[in-house]
C-alpha cells in the first residue's frame, strides 16, 4: 500500500488531495512564492491527526503543518515536495472554565471569544482574526491591536498538546522549572504539531473609550506615541495609519471618510471609568504637545477601526499583491524609522503604505507589486530589504508576529550571532533529528528553488 492509500485509510479518500487541487495549498498569505506539495491530508479529529503524523514519521516523509494559511511570511508554503497536513478541521471547543478555554488548533481566533462567557474575551487579535487559526497564531506568536496592553499570543497560552517528531504526544504547560512550552510558541511548526491549546481569557473592562488624532507629519505622530507612554498611560490599543494607507483605504470598500492627513492615530483606553477619564486627559495633552488635533467621528470611530482592520485587503485597489513586513522597533525609534521608510520609498520609486501597531513598535509597511512582472516583485523585495536593514540598525528585531518563514531567512545572521544561531539549530536537532517538520523554514535547510527565493535568501 502506498503512502496515499495509507493516509486515505486513516482520514478517508476525500480528505487526501493530490494533483491540481493540491496546488491550492501551494501558497499562504505570503503570495510571492509558490510551493509544491506532494499531497495534502486533512485529518478530521485529534486521533486522526496523531495517526497521520506518526505514519509520515514512520515513512520518513517531510511534512508541513498548516492551519488556514494566513501566514504572511511563507511559513506554511511547502518548498520541497512536503506533505501538507491541514489542521483546519480540528476546530472543537473542548472545555471552558473560569479564565481558561481549551480549543483545537483549527478554530478561528474570533470563535474563541464567541465561545467564552459574555464577560470574558481572548485578547490576541491579529487583523486576520476572523479566519486565522489558533494553531497558526501560536506557531507565529501572533499579535494584534491589543498586544500593547495584553501581550502577544505567548502571554495567553497556558498549555498545548503537541505531537513530537518521535511520535509521542505530550501536554506542555508552565511549571516551577524549565518548560518547553515557550519554545513551541513561535516555532513555526518546526518542532512539533499542535493538537490543542489551553488559552487565557481576560475579563472585559468596565469602560472602553476610543480617541483619534491627526498629525501633519509622521514624526509628530511617532513622538506622540512615545509621549503617551511617558505620561504613564498604557493604552489597550494604539495604531497608526499614514497618508498612503488612508488614501488606499478611502478607495476601497473599507472607506471611512478619514481625513487626508500625514498620519492618523487610533487610540483605545480601557479600565474603570475613573481611570479611563484620567487617561483621556493625559493623552489629549500629549496629542496637543505634539502638534496633533483630536477628531470626533459621528459614529464614535467604528468605521475608522474597521478601516484599520481592512487596510491590508484594501491594498487590492493598488495592485493584485503586496508584501507585508512586520519588523519591530523600539518606540523611541519610531519617528526616525518612519521618516527613513518614507525616504526609502521615494528613492525606490515604490508606494509604501504604513499601517501598524504603533504602541509596541510593530511596523507593517505594505509594498504593492505585480506577481506576473518579475521586476515588480524584485523591486518590492529590494525595498523590503532596505526597510528591514533600517529597522535592525535602529535596534529592531526581524519579526514582531508574522514569523521568519521564507521571507526573513537572510536576516537571521544579521540579527543573531553565530553562537545564538547554533543554539537554535541544536534545539531543532534535539526535537527533529531527521529534519522532517517544515524543514525549509526559520533556520533554513533548503537551497533557493528559483529566482524569487534566491532574491529573498541571498544578498546581492
Amino acid at each position: 500500500m502506498n503512502l496515499h492509500d495509507e493516509l486515505a485509510s486513516i482520514v478517508g479518500d476525500e480528505w487526501v488531495i493530490t494533483g491540481q487541487e493540491a496546488k491550492l495549498y501551494s501558497y499562504d498569505g505570503f503570495t510571492a512564492v509558490e510551493g509544491d506539495p506532494s499531497m495534502v491530508v486533512l485529518p478530521g479529529n485529534e486521533e486522526e491527526a496523531i495517526r497521520v503524523v506518526r505514519l509520515l514519521l514512520e515513512k520518513g516523509a517531510k511534512f508541513v503543518m498548516r492551519g488556514t494559511g494566513t501566514s504572511l511570511s511563507g511559513a506554511t508554503v511547502p518548498l520541497d515536495g512536503e506533505v501538507v497536513v491541514g489542521m483546519a478541521r480540528l476546530n472543537r471547543v473542548y472545555s471552558q472554565s473560569g479564565l481558561e478555554i481549551e480549543v483545537g488548533p483549527g478554530i478561528a481566533n474570533v470563535m474563541v471569544t464567541k465561545n467564552a462567557p459574555p464577560h470574558l474575551f481572548y485578547a490576541p487579535d491579529p487583523s486576520s482574526y476572523t479566519v486565522s487559526s489558533i494553531g497558526g497564531n501560536i506557531s507565529h506568536d501572533s499579535g494584534g491591536v491589543h498586544v500593547v496592553k495584553y501581550g502577544p499570543t505567548v502571554n495567553s497560552v497556558l498549555g498545548v498538546r503537541v505531537i513530537l517528531p518521535h511520535g509521542e504526544v505530550e501536554d506542555l504547560e508552565y511549571g516551577p522549572f524549565l518548560s518547553a512550552l515557550p519554545i513551541f510558541v513561535g516555532s513555526e511548526g518546526t518542532l512539533g504539531g499542535i493538537l490543542r491549546a489551553r488559552l487565557r481569557l481576560f475579563p472585559k473592562p468596565a469602560t472602553r473609550k476610543s480617541m483619534f488624532a491627526t498629525f501633519d507629519s509622521v514624526r509628530d505622530a511617532g513622538r506622540a506615541v512615545v509621549g503617551i507612554f511617558k505620561a504613564g498611560v498604557i493604552p489597550s490599543a494604539l495604531e497608526m495609519m499614514d497618508r498612503n494607507t488612508i488614501r488606499v483605504v478611502e478607495r476601497s470598500r473599507y472607506r471611512a471618510n478619514a481625513p487626508d492627513v500625514e498620519a492618523l492615530l487610533l487610540i483605545e483606553l480601557d479600565g474603570s471609568e475613573e481611570a479611563v477619564n484620567e487617561q483621556e486627559i493625559l493623552v489629549s495633552q500629549v496629542i496637543k504637545d505634539n502638534n496633533g488635533e483630536r477628531i470626533y467621528p459621528d459614529d464614535g470611530g467604528t468605521k475608522l477601526w474597521n478601516a484599520r482592520k481592512g487596510a491590508f485587503p484594501a491594498m487590492g485597489v493598488v495592485a493584485p499583491a503586496y508584501l507585508t513586513l512586520d519588523c519591530n522597533v523600539p518606540r523611541e525609534a519610531l519617528p526616525d524609522v518612519l521618516a527613513g521608510v518614507a525616504e526609502i520609498g521615494r528613492k525606490k520609486g515604490v508606494l509604501v503604505a504604513n499601517v501598524f501597531h504603533a504602541g509596541d513598535g510593530n511596523l507593517h509597511p505594505l509594498i504593492p507589486y505585480y506577481p506576473d512582472k518579475a521586476e515588480s516583485l524584485k523591486l518590492a523585495l529590494e525595498t523590503s530589504a532596505e526597510i528591514m536593514k533600517l529597522a535592525l540598525r535602529m535596534g529592531g528585531v526581524p519579526s514582531g508576529e508574522h514569523g521568519i518563514g521564507i521571507e526573513k531567512l537572510k536576516y537571521m545572521d544579521m540579527y543573531y550571532t553565530e553562537e545564538e544561531l547554533q543554539v537554535q539549530r541544536r534545539i531543532k536537532r534535539t526535537f527533529d533529528q531527521d529534519n522532517l517538520l517544515n524543514p525549509c523554514k526559520l533556520l533554513g535547510g533548503c537551497k533557493p528553488r528559483n529566482e524569487v527565493t534566491r532574491w529573498m535568501w541571498e544578498w546581492d
